[in-house]
């Protein structure tokens, strides 16, 4: 009797701690708008251009765009890796975008270490409430910048 009131008051703390699939997070949203175009992640410190830059059909043309930007004063800014993106969708997986903005939606140009670039999208999978994300390659992208 004495385990059955424990797992019981266990069980009601369970369920008034769960927000479910499409509640917020719990945890501090971890994007900032700094008010000036962009929207900065306070754990690594990243900036991301808001606004999706210009449609572009090459890598060479993208990061063309990520190097002569100019935005909140900045002028170092490139194209994020895969990784990155991915890191960057994960925040909004996550409900810790905060009042940061950024329209996910559509294809961007990541560019790697190794000089390669491809353009792409993030795709959720499975459910919302489990998501998987898989990167789905496409001939044509936008550029969101990011920096450093």
């Amino acid at each position: 009797m004495k385990h059955t009131h424990l797992i019981l008051l266990l069980l009601a703390v369970s369920l008034f701690s769960l927000q479910g699939c499409a509640g917020k997070s719990s945890r501090q949203a971890r994007l900032q708008n700094l008010g000036n175009g962009i929207c900065q992640d306070t754990v690594s410190g990243q900036m991301w251009q808001i606004e999706k830059g210009t449609m572009t059909t090459s890598l060479e043309d993208a990061e063309q765009y990520a190097r002569t930007l100019r935005l909140g004063g900045y002028s170092d800014w490139r194209l994020p890796t895969v990784n990155e993106l991915f890191d960057l969708n994960y925040l909004f997986d996550l409900f810790q975008n905060g009042d940061c903005p950024l329209d996910r939606k559509g294809n961007y140009w990541s560019s790697e270490k190794d000089g390669k670039g491809k353009t792409g999208a993030w795709e959720i999978g499975a459910t919302q409430c489990d998501p998987s994300r898989e990167y789905s390659p496409a001939a044509r992208g936008y550029v969101r910048a990011v920096r450093p």
